[in-house]
């Protein structure tokens, strides 16, 4: 086992679950996310975007964010609220959002 200490406001992650009624608005969300993101994303540089789904609860996704920049918060809110939110208000999942200051990384043995 390994790990590796971040230094502060050196990496950020933005964590955002939605919880949908039924699989199908899940699977729609997702489209979405995939179609438009990659049209912004280079407004935010270093960034990257992880879009999971549960396994086990397949109406259960996350987008995780990993930022370079403290400031990339405010435009990432700015483009999720002029492009994102506005639709997926419409599917009214149940959502989570947090915030969050890399501390560290943990590597199991390979």
């Amino acid at each position: 086992m390994s790990w590796k200490n971040y230094e502060p406001k050196q990496r950020f992650r933005r964590v955002i679950t939605n919880t949908f009624s039924s699989k199908e608005d899940c699977e729609m969300f997702i489209m979405v996310l995939k179609q438009q993101w990659p049209i912004y994303i280079n407004r935010l540089p270093g960034s990257e975007l992880e879009i999971t789904r549960s396994m086990d609860s397949p109406n259960i996704m996350a987008a995780i964010w990993t930022l370079d920049d403290f400031k990339h918060f405010d435009i990432l809110e700015k483009i999720g609220n002029d492009m994102i939110y506005p639709y997926r208000n419409k599917l009214s999942p149940k959502s989570i959002s947090i915030k969050t200051e890399s501390i560290c990384v943990i590597y199991g043995n390979n």
